[in-house]
């Protein structure tokens, strides 16, 4: 009897302690699984860190190298002037080479020239209808080819023999090595220049004298097209239907100094904007949340958001056909590739946009079609002389303001002075996205608007 009660004793002991092994192993394996997990979580984390960290630096590289291909269109603008000039001695500046080309009869060089400023300003006289940005592409897969995809170490003339040590031993010319490295990074990168000079200015419509009525007129060839009829007749966000007229004034209201409304008086003189004596901000006090307009220029083109009547689909359809940083006397360039612009541009220089004729998709494709063709076998790119010739030999009647190169009237221009980048490095999974806006100065550009997303 006192054996079997031993034996009893045993097993239940035996028992107890299977169990106490079992929960001490699953609480550390739970310990283990978390501790894991959370080291791998950040790892993960250091990785995307230092990713994001590669990717922001190479969309940094990008925005570098395109400064300096524009410091280099700079110099070919520049250079364009100073040709036109010895190929023209008549050529003043702010002149065109086509309007001294008709008077000293040089061949090939009629109406070939562009508007501007004296060479020694940032802004070139003329230029030879070379557009860099447009060639050269800002990305890191051309570079590599172009510049060499080789290791550091197989730069050099000459290489030691296999199995010799490098000191005093016989040298052999590379054969088909590399001979340059573009650096031994991780990623990519790509960048895209943009012209704002064949943007609309939206900044100048709170000017002095005729610039107003210049944007005024872009504006309303811009957004005068029926088909856009829908974003101006449905109510937005806000329950605010908004006509186009009421969007120009809202513009112009949102960065001028005053308090008071403004209205649109096309008999009024040089500026078409009024005062009218009513308050900017009532349509403000009915949106949720309420705020007031800025009066002040705009900082960026998000900016616009803010303005009553623009909205979604109005940046979806015009946004890219506007800008916020150019200076308030800058001219719209006609040297566009942007199909919808160039027809923006026709109609702006109409001297009745609404013509009925303007409507004709066939009359203005003709008229984009002889404008990109003239610009292919242009030497100083297209001149405002040349797109005003153009429009006239397709019909069109053209404002008699733009026909006097000197009119301080004429909005229109051929150079460009300030550029928008748009950036991106990609590293891994992780994509970092740089957008600058520079203007051309002696160095790399002025630097106007930095943001990083």
């Amino acid at each position: 009897m006192t054996m079997r009660r031993r034996q009893g004793k045993g097993v239940e002991t035996r028992g107890v302690a299977l169990i106490l092994v079992l929960t001490t192993i699953a609480i550390l394996t739970s310990i283990g699984v978390d501790f894991s997990y959370g080291s791998r979580v950040s790892l993960r984390l250091a990785e995307n860190s230092r990713d994001e960290l590669r990717a922001y630096y190479l969309a940094k590289s990008a925005v570098n190298l395109s400064r300096l291909l524009l410091y280099f269109q700079r110099q070919i603008d520049l250079t364009g002037g100073a040709m036109a000039r010895q190929l023209l001695p008549g050529l003043q500046p702010g002149q065109t080479p086509g309007a001294t080309a008709q008077k000293t009869g040089t061949p090939g060089l009629q109406a070939a020239g562009a508007q501007g400023t004296p060479a020694a300003s940032a802004t070139p006289t003329n230029n030879l209808g070379i557009r860099l940005w447009e060639v050269l592409p800002i990305d890191s897969n051309a570079m590599t080819g172009l510049l060499g995809g080789g290791d550091v170490a197989a730069l050099g003339a000459d290489r030691p023999e296999p199995g010799q040590p490098r000191e005093n031993a016989p040298m052999r010319p590379l054969e088909g090595g590399p001979v340059h490295s573009f650096g031994t990074f991780e990623g990519s990168f790509k960048a895209k220049i943009e012209d704002e000079n064949s943007r609309i200015n939206v900044r100048a419509l709170d000017n002095l004298g005729d610039k107003p009525l210049a944007i005024y007129t872009q504006l309303s060839a811009m957004m005068g097209d029926p088909k856009y009829d829908f974003i101006f007749n449905e109510a937005d966000a806000q329950n605010d239907k908004v006509r186009r007229e009421d969007v120009m004034v809202a513009m112009k209201d949102w960065i001028d100094i005053d308090e008071n409304g403004s209205a649109i008086d096309l008999n009024s003189g040089r500026n078409p904007f009024v005062n009218a004596f009513g308050d900017e901000n009532s349509a403000y006090d009915r949106y949720e949340p309420r705020y007031k307009a800025k009066n002040a220029a705009f900082d960026s083109l998000d900016e616009l958001f803010m303005v009553r009547g623009v909205n979604d689909r109005f940046m979806a359809a015009f946004g890219d056909r506007l800008t916020v940083w150019l200076d308030l006397n800058a001219k719209l360039n006609i040297n566009t590739d942007d199909a919808q612009q160039m027809m923006t541009n026709i109609l702006a220089a109409a001297s009745n946009p609404a013509d009925p004729k303007l409507r004709n998709p066939r009359l203005l494709e003709t008229i984009v079609q002889e404008i990109k063709v003239k610009k292919m076998f242009s030497f100083f790119g297209l001149s405002v002389t040349d797109f005003i010739e153009i429009l006239k030999a397709n019909g069109v009647a053209v404002n008699p303001i733009l026909l006097s190169p000197t009119n301080p009237g004429n909005f229109l221009g051929a150079t460009s002075d300030t550029f928008r980048i748009v950036a991106t490095g990609h590293v891994g999974r992780t994509d970092k996205r740089v957008t600058a806006v520079v203007r051309y100065d002696d160095q790399l550009g002025k630097l106007l608007y930095w943001k990083e997303d």
